[in-house]
């Protein structure tokens, strides 16, 4: 697979299982909306793993009501886009359940069924290799909660962890071979790795356990000290699919909640909440929270106390300008869309925005004690704020999805540049996002991008070099000769272009509502009408000189 005009480098698994539908499909046009119902029907069938994880700890219309609310989450969005996400949680939830297996049985077959679906979730997304980390670490607090009679000898248990040890030798070796020679498929993580900071992960992880405590609507955040204690009393008792629940979601949680918190406190993480890469758990988290409901809600004061004044402190530490009413910021903080509206309220006094929160802990703890009896309708509250989040995250998103960039509904109107290209050519799109050029609405040079197949490389000129990262970005010489940041000329052969852009060439056709122009180009790329020296780049579009 191909990502513009370099290697694809990220996980493979999701081009697979697209490719068919690419093949089958007439066209680009009808492609993208084949592929639009496939990542929903993936995406709804992670209820069947969600269900049988569930299964294993519940009776079925617990489990049901689980399955229900993992397909429901808001997460659900990106089903209408083109991104892995539908791929990785099905597999990722496939792969919570294999380990629980391995955690309540840790028999050769069973590792080597729980790697396997590891490594079949790591190439739907390389970040849920972190998973692995749950057999070790989830052994090892089994181990330790089990009373003594109950425990195997530490050294038959840890001969028998041979495929998990010999698995993580080979990964370890693989990852630090591909991060030294910077292999394309760790590109993303490589960065990571290399600019955070040890703090600042801390404290990102303190505002990331934050989010995933308003995702859950408050509630399981809440009642999760009882639950946990709940589980541990019974591991102590010797339960071993207890305590297999709890190494599970003790090691989980904590390892997704400090790896997207490296990635929040990251140069390009971007400053705010990343709830995107951290609902691969939810499916846990609401197995944990329905069975202890199951179990009637059973709790000391001393837990609920607990579970709410760490309520109270996440909610009220988490700085309100990370909960903005914001498209760009709500597509990787879906969660965020009914808080970020409280906001509003009175955006210039933060405090309000906190109080709002803190009252919200105490209508979870209300709640609790107030329908301990009805423990089915403490599902409600997380139903309603997903459903909520949802539309009003949809409804944010739709107008991107809704603009009209092209005359009509024909697919060689939408794929223009391949129809009007001979044989073999090869373009490069124009990004200006300085000017008057930065009228054209972005939306049709990135429609014509991806509805064209013969569109491979992307050129941004007038973007801050700050904000790129992948060596996309050119300046303009004196002369209109386009350069990369490295000195290159850049050489297309063919070139999408705005409006009231000039190069030296020839124009081939037209396209889009904005008139895109496709330009046959002489050699090195020049704007014949831009001038440009240490402080801007000026360009004559129509409408006068920007």
């Amino acid at each position: 697979p191909m990502e513009r005009d370099q290697k694809y480098g990220r996980g493979p698994l999701y081009p697979a299982l697209a490719a068919p539908v690419l093949a089958a499909a007439p066209n680009q046009r009808d492609a993208y909306r084949w592929l639009k119902a496939y990542n929903a029907l993936l995406f709804s069938l992670t209820a069947i793993p969600a269900f049988l994880l569930a299964r294993r700890f519940l009776e079925a219309k617990w489990s049901l009501a689980v399955a229900a609310l993992s397909v429901a989450a808001p997460s659900a969005v990106y089903t209408g886009m083109i991104l892995t996400e539908s791929t990785a949680y099905l597999t990722g939830t496939l792969a919570l359940l294999a380990l629980v297996i391995v955690l309540e049985r840790p028999s050769a077959r069973h590792q080597l069924l729980a790697l396997g679906a590891v490594v079949l979730a790591t190439l739907a997304r390389p970040q849920l290799i972190a998973l692995a980390a749950a057999i070790p670490a989830g052994l090892g607090l089994r181990w330790l909660l089990l009373p003594a009679r109950s425990r195997p000898q530490a050294g038959a248990a840890l001969r028998k962890l041979w495929p998990t040890a010999a698995a993580v030798g080979v990964a370890v070796a693989i990852a630090a071979v591909a991060l030294g020679t910077g292999h394309a498929s760790l590109r993303d993580y490589r960065d990571v790795f290399r600019s955070y900071n040890a703090a600042d992960v801390v404290r990102w992880s303190w505002y990331t356990l934050a989010n995933l405590g308003l995702y859950l609507a408050l509630i399981p955040m809440v009642a999760i000290p009882a639950a946990i204690g709940d589980l541990w009393r019974r591991g102590r008792e010797g339960s071993v699919r207890d305590s297999a629940l709890l190494g599970l979601f003790v090691s989980v949680s904590l390892v997704t909640v400090v790896l997207v918190a490296a990635f929040s406190s990251a140069s390009f993480g971007g400053d705010r909440l990343h709830d995107r890469y951290l609902f691969y758990v939810v499916p846990l988290w609401l197995v944990v929270f329905a069975s202890w409901l199951d179990r009637r809600a059973r709790a000391s004061w001393r837990s609920l106390a607990i579970g709410s004044a760490f309520g109270v402190v996440l909610v009220a530490s988490l700085p309100p300008r990370l909960l903005v009413h914001d498209t760009n910021f709500q597509f990787d903080a879906v969660a965020s869309a009914i808080w970020s509206r409280l906001r509003e309220i009175d955006p210039a006094r933060p405090g309000v925005l906190r109080l709002l929160l803190v009252l919200g802990v105490f209508a979870a703890l209300g709640a609790i004690i107030g329908l301990r009896r009805f423990t089915p309708v403490l599902l409600l509250p997380v139903a309603a704020v997903f459903v909520l989040n949802a539309i009003l995250v949809w409804q944010s998103r739709i107008h991107d999805a809704d603009l009209r960039v092209f005359a009509d509904n024909r697919p060689e109107t939408w794929s223009w540049v391949d129809h009007a290209l001979p044989s073999g050519g090869k373009v490069t799109d124009l990004f200006v996002q300085t000017g008057n050029c930065q009228r054209v609405n972005t939306g049709a040079l990135r429609w014509t991008e991806f509805f064209n197949g013969r569109v491979g490389s992307v050129i941004r000129i007038g973007v801050p070099e700050r904000i790129t990262i992948d060596g996309r970005s050119a300046i303009v010489g004196g002369d209109g000769t386009v350069r990369t940041l490295d000195g290159r000329p850049v050489v297309p052969g063919y070139a999408v272009a705005p409006p009231g852009l000039e190069l030296r060439g020839r124009e081939v056709a037209r396209g889009t509502l904005d008139a895109l122009r496709l330009w046959r180009v002489d050699g090195t790329l020049r704007i014949l009408n831009a001038k440009s020296n240490a402080q801007a780049l000026t360009v004559v579009c129509p409408g006068g000189a920007a």
